[in-house]
């Protein structure tokens, strides 16, 4: 039985150009993307229905249903290096109001998920004299992840 995994090792990457149409395995694995350095972590990200309710008058229990899935809107954060040239791709990407752009993630056995999303910020949490400067990336995932598995 294989142990579980964690994120150590992992890496979290940006196409820099912009991909306002989605993307199927095929379509990911053909970009070129840039390493972000410094990431400490990326939020929560997969299909989450909203959950339609309707009540009507002969029942004591709403008719349920699921509606439009929403693919995550993960939080990436990065201790900040103004120099580095994939957080220098993110804040650019970040500036674009319209373009969708996709990422990366790379784990530690070498799978990978795709995401393609919005990008906004950077916000900074701000901290105390021995936090790190930090700086926080919304993605707003306009596609379900799609995985890769490992080679």
């Amino acid at each position: 039985m294989t142990e579980a995994m964690t994120n150590s090792g992992g890496k979290v990457a940006i196409a820099a150009d912009p991909q306002n149409e989605a993307l199927d395995l095929a379509g990911f694995e053909a970009l070129t993307y840039v390493d972000i350095a410094k990431v400490g972590q990326l939020g929560e990200r997969g299909g989450s229905a909203n959950i339609l309710t309707y009540d009507t008058w002969d029942t004591d229990v709403a008719l349920k249903g699921k509606g439009i899935i929403n693919a995550g809107d993960p939080v990436l954060e990065v201790a900040y290096d103004p120099a580095d040239p994939g957080q220098i791709a993110v804040r650019t990407a970040a500036r674009d109001k319209a373009g969708n752009y996709a990422f990366e993630v790379t784990r530690q056995d070498g799978s990978k998920q795709y995401l393609r999303g919005l990008v906004t910020g950077p916000t900074e949490p701000g901290g105390r004299n021995e936090d790190f400067v930090l700086h926080n990336f919304t993605l707003a995932l306009n596609q379900l992840p799609i995985e890769a598995p490992a080679p």
